[in-house]
């Protein structure tokens, strides 16, 4: 990131490891020093970032010893020391997700993606995932719900233009993890801790205005680099692993090739 102009990101879109969970196959960071490596790359962060630019963090800690680790809770915290906004909690919904974990408690089946900025008005567009609103079928000519009739919610829909139009996204983002394309297992992608492009797709349309330039410091298999080329934003990926460096140049080849 040292070698890249200040003020030349729109959007960091990234999944950094989760602490040691995974060190057998890509290294870690030990949770007692999490929240201040964490604070040391978003530093290269803030510099990049534009002054309405947000960084969006994929992840969830683990559960230890019965109970949930704190290293997240303790970096969030840092940042915020340190100047960052935290804007929102957003969550990433995985009904396809594995069944880990205990079989005494209830699967996993969420993430958190953690939405910090330079202040509290960064660039957004939550419309931007062209969610339609139901047309009007109601005799008053605008559409209700029926989680809105049986909480009261009427009033909220009084004085609209009473036609169809589009809705802001949901603070959730239902997307199932899905099986590699036949396009990845010919390129051979394959990462330990994949993510879907989709979901890079769903926050790059919240938080990148049109055209602008995405940037995932911990890109493994490219998966933002996929969402990216795929909506028009300029991506750049890095990665420590020589290998998931090729493995996404690769995949990003055959992606613009098609």
């Amino acid at each position: 990131m040292q070698t890249l102009p200040a003020e030349s990101v729109d959007a960091v879109i990234t999944s950094p490891p989760y602490a040691m969970q995974r060190r057998s196959t890509y290294g870690g960071v030990p949770e007692s020093e999490y929240p201040a490596w964490t604070v040391a790359w978003m530093a290269e962060v803030r510099r990049l970032l534009k002054p309405d630019g947000s960084a969006i963090i994929n992840i969830r800690p683990h559960i230890k010893n019965g109970q949930i680790s704190d290293y997240v809770l303790r970096t969030r915290l840092a940042l915020r020391e340190v100047g960052w906004n935290e804007v929102d909690e957003l969550i990433w919904f995985k009904r396809s997700s594995p069944p880990t974990g205990s079989p005494r408690k209830p699967r996993r089946s969420w993430e958190s993606l953690h939405w910090f900025a330079k202040h509290g008005q960064p660039w957004s567009d939550a419309k931007a995932l062209g969610i339609k609103t139901v047309p009007p079928t109601n005799k008053k000519g605008w559409f209700l719900s029926e989680n809105a009739k049986n909480n009261g919610w009427e009033h909220s829909f009084a004085g609209s233009n009473k036609q169809p139009t589009i809705a802001r996204c949901m603070d959730v983002a239902e997307i199932n993890l899905g099986r590699p394309t036949e396009s990845d297992r010919s390129n051979g992608v394959a990462h330990p801790a994949p993510y879907p492009p989709a979901l890079a797709a769903w926050v790059g349309k919240l938080v990148c205005p049109p055209g602008g330039t995405v940037l995932d410091p911990f890109s493994g298999s490219a998966s933002t680099g996929v969402a990216a080329i795929r909506n028009g934003w300029d991506y750049i990926g890095i990665d420590a692993v020589e290998e998931y460096v090729e493995m996404s140049r690769r995949r990003l080849s055959a992606v613009e090739a098609a």
